[in-house]
């Protein structure tokens, strides 16, 4: 459920997190600007993340629970995983507009599309940051 969603929802809070980002005025505060709001992006994905995940364990925790039908217990854990299930998927919703709204704000502060970027598993080279951290505490 990664779709990018226009609301007057969205559009209210992409007007909020633009009115907090442009807080810090000035020229030299260009870069802080547009690192809020990738920084928001990537939070807002992340969180989309695990809330998907989180679903998928419960979706397999209530199929469990069908297997085993016809208890109390289960009967009962059953309608607790439903109703946790729903209001998951509720929370999922207002995460995507979230997340929806940060991409417009990041589009409006630095006039690009954020796409997520895959960490750097590149090994740094020790030597040559020791040189680095030489030459900063040398200056």
């Amino acid at each position: 459920m990664t779709k990018n969603v226009t609301t007057p929802r969205v559009t209210e809070l992409t007007k909020i997190k633009i009115t907090v980002i442009n807080y810090h005025k000035g020229d030299n505060m260009e870069y802080l600007r547009s690192t809020i709001a990738r920084d928001a992006c990537y939070t807002s994905k992340n969180a989309l993340r695990w809330k998907t995940e989180a679903l998928s364990k419960v979706k397999q925790e209530i199929t469990t629970l069908l297997d085993q039908v016809g208890s109390e217990i289960v009967d009962v854990q059953l309608a607790r995983k439903t109703d946790l299930f729903h209001s998951m998927e509720d929370e999922l919703e207002e995460l995507q507009i979230r997340h929806d709204s940060d991409l417009q704000v990041h589009k409006t502060v630095t006039g690009e599309v954020w796409t997520e970027k895959p960490k750097s598993f590149r090994e740094k080279n020790s030597q040559a940051v020791l040189e680095a951290a030489r030459a900063i505490l040398a200056s």
